[in-house]
């Protein structure tokens, strides 16, 4: 079998949940015999450089427009791949739709990772046009592949039409070398992971902390610089010299999920929520939103406050501290195996 993979993700992102999500299908393809391509002169990801070589596109330099023009130049490469037809499966990495009569009768595949432009479209940067993109994807798409059953709920909340050809196939946890002492703290620190957007209700992380004892801080991970905003949350709540924010590499970050009091993940709407399995591969227990996919996916090995209540949340973190939380964490990753994922996408494409 030969997938072929648009540019999209890989033109956009150095790192992004979705591209390391069809990194790893590519890793265990590679392994299952499915010959796969991404349709890219240049990309600047770091998960699909590790698998194959695709020269950078002025990584040194940043520059508004930058991103555009590599996805023009891409969309070219995708193009052409298409008009030579040497493939038998087109997996579509993100919402741009494709014309049907480009792939000449081949199958369509794409993969809706959440409906949050449906949810915050307006909110969103170029949150109104990525919803008329996926809207029309999902119109033409032979097949959608959805990560929990509380993303396909929701698809099916906008799209109803779509339920004939919609599956739910699960993401994995692979769990990266971790180097003795590639990552210490020396003061104890519940762990944020990712993005700050609005949506993902970060001040009540911040709230939360603040009802602890001080010697706990908030230790967040990627999503960017603290703001202006944030900073002034921090001082109005005592807590600047308390949050810290750093960028780590994948073994560091496991190793900041081993050595964490908690997780914390207070967003209002995720389409599967990697962290939860990451934190638990590494004995972390993850303090959630109470929301479908959040239970689905952390099931019995977390714990749950009511969305945006940041007292509740404040007292699960207390009952972790004091050792009455929930056992061997751990056991719900049988649940989630990439080559599981890699082999269950192989029978949808077959399909």
């Amino acid at each position: 079998m030969r997938v072929l993979c648009d540019h999209q993700i890989f033109s956009s992102f150095a790192y992004s949940g979705i591209s390391r999500y069809f990194c790893e299908l590519f890793t265990e393809f590679n392994d299952l015999g499915v010959q796969w391509n991404v349709s890219c002169f240049f990309s600047n990801n770091k998960f699909l450089k590790s698998l194959k070589h695709y020269p950078g596109f002025l990584p040194e330099q940043n520059f508004r427009g930058k991103n555009r023009i590599l996805e023009n130049i891409n969309l070219v490469k995708t193009r052409c791949a298409l008009a030579q037809g040497d493939f038998d499966i087109f997996h579509s990495t993100y919402s741009k739709p494709y014309d049907r009569k480009l792939l000449k009768g081949k199958p369509y595949i794409i993969t809706v990772h959440d409906l949050t432009h449906e949810k915050y479209g307006a909110k969103l940067p170029s949150g109104l046009r990525e919803t008329a993109e996926e809207k029309e994807s999902i119109a033409r798409a032979d097949g959608i592949i959805c990560p929990s059953f509380a993303t396909r709920d929701d698809l099916l909340t906008f799209y109803p039409e779509a339920a004939e050809k919609t599956t739910v196939i699960y993401h994995g946890v692979r769990i990266p070398d971790v180097p003795e002492g590639c990552f210490a703290e020396s003061r104890p620190y519940f762990l944020y992971v990712g993005s700050r957007m609005f949506y993902k209700d970060f001040p009540t992380a911040v709230q939360a902390v603040a009802m602890l004892p001080a010697e706990y801080r908030l230790f967040c991970v990627g999503g960017g610089s603290f703001t202006a905003a944030e900073k002034e949350l921090f001082a109005r709540l005592d807590m600047t010299d308390r949050v810290l924010h750093k960028q780590l590499s994948e073994p560091e970050l496991f190793a900041a999920y081993r050595n964490a009091a908690a997780l914390i993940f207070p967003s209002e709407a995720e389409g599967f929520g990697l962290p939860v399995i990451e934190a638990q591969s590494q004995g972390c227990i993850p303090v959630l939103s109470d929301t479908p996919c959040f239970r689905e996916i952390g099931s019995d090995k977390a714990l749950y406050f009511p969305l945006h209540d940041a007292g509740a949340c404040a007292e699960q973190l207390k009952s972790v501290l004091n050792g009455t939380p929930v056992a061997e964490v751990q056991q719900n990753l049988n649940r989630f195996n990439w080559r599981t994922a890699a082999r269950e996408t192989i029978e949808f494409y077959k399909k």
